[in-house]
């Protein structure tokens, strides 16, 4: 039986911290499918709508996990949720390798993708929990982790795309090397079960202080990470660079994405408030350097600003949801939230780009991003605050 831990006095990396951020890299392993989208779609013949659906599968998972998992959790607890989360991921991504025709692989990534659905339900209420006052610094954090993560997977997988070989025995064995090291991380770790307040329900977004910063997030996900999934897709079709090179270079959207998480507490000094908005601004200009700027080197130079701009946008927009529902909501229930959230995000954004790349060209069909990032910009822009008369 695990038991409560205490909070730390101000955030630090603990056993837990270090646990939570391995499964974030072993929700990247079940995430990592926008790395070979180029070669299951020239290996299968698939269309661009498909090959998104193996990129959307992890948002079903979202949405069914945001209805119906705070039940599960309910019934067998955090730490099991957890671990079915993991090894639903783990034997997705196997299937996904070793999966010869289309129907089996998607099948792979649906079972990876509730996997790390249910795993990003459960999770960001463990974290804010433990960390309780110092959450946003820990979501950050926690959530810089997969960037390394993604980096690996595009390095590794890229160099044997780039060398010949297939991408499955490379992709299949980082995953099995993150999960030993999550084994032997969290095993022994306490994991804090939250308190719920009756049962679950959809009715506070009926409330604004709930569905406002709901949709805040919902167009935080869909701003980048439509474009982290089509990324080597995208430099490979339209940037002209060969499998190998696209899957290299792509991992600038995950370096950059770990780096701006890094710095975020020196962003929210400089840039208070606005980070949230500056932040969209950054990702739109990528955008339009990555659709308009001829020549590869200028594209990657577009995913590389991109990848910094979104960076901040999921920590602080799950914070603030925290900060502005976190009393109408108890935190099992914040966690179905936030994952219904990202469902809607990740089930649309790649799946539309897929729509409009078969109806308009993947360049033109990526013109949504800067649409939805100059949204972002306007309805999140910092507001002033207005100052009771003496």
């Amino acid at each position: 039986m695990t038991t409560t831990t205490e909070a730390p006095t101000r955030f630090r990396w603990d056993r837990l911290t270090y646990s939570s951020a391995l499964g974030y890299c072993m929700l990247v392993a079940g995430l990592s499918v926008g790395v070979v989208l180029g070669e299951l779609r020239s290996e299968f013949g698939i269309s661009g709508v498909v090959a998104a659906l193996h990129g959307s599968t992890f948002g079903i998972g979202l949405l069914v996990a945001g209805v119906w998992g705070v039940r599960l959790v309910d019934r067998i607890g955090r730490r099991s949720a957890l671990q079915l989360s993991v090894m639903s991921i783990a034997v997705g991504v196997i299937l996904f390798c070793l999966g010869p025709a289309w129907p089996i692989t998607l099948f792979g990534t649906a079972l990876s993708g509730g996997g790390g659905a249910l795993l990003v339900m459960v999770m960001p209420g463990v974290i804010s929990d433990h960390h309780r006052e110092h959450r946003a610094t820990a979501f950050a954090a926690v959530n810089g982790a997969p960037g390394i993560a993604g980096l690996l997977f595009s390095l590794v997988i890229g160099g044997a795309l780039g060398a010949g070989l297939s991408w499955r025995p490379p992709y299949l064995l980082l995953t099995m090397a993150f999960l030993a090291a999550l084994a032997v991380v969290a095993w022994p770790v306490a994991v804090p079960e939250g308190h719920r307040d009756g049962e679950f329900s959809l009715a506070p977004f009926r409330e604004r202080e709930v569905l406002v910063p709901w949709l805040h997030i919902v167009n935080a996900v869909l701003t980048e990470f439509t474009v982290g999934i089509w990324a080597v897709t995208y430099l490979h079709e339209v940037g002209k660079a060969s499998s190998g090179l696209a899957a290299v270079v792509a991992s600038v959207f995950g370096i950059m994405m770990f780096t701006a998480r890094l710095v975020l507490p020196t962003l929210l000094r400089w840039f208070g408030t606005a980070t949230v908005a500056l932040s969209f601004l950054t990702i739109g200009t990528g955008a339009l350097i990555m659709a308009f700027a001829p020549g590869l080197p200028l594209k990657v130079l577009g995913l590389t600003i991109v990848g910094f701009g979104g960076g901040p946008l999921y920590p602080l927009t799950v914070d603030a949801f925290y900060a502005r529902a976190g009393h109408r909501l108890d935190s099992v229930s914040m966690g179905a939230f936030c994952a219904l959230a990202s469902g809607v995000a990740v089930t649309l954004g790649p799946l539309a780009l897929g729509v409009l790349a078969d109806s308009v060209g993947l360049r033109w069909a990526l013109l949504v991003v800067p649409c939805l990032a100059l949204l972002g910009a306007i309805t999140q822009r910092p507001r002033p605050v207005e100052v009771a008369p003496a």
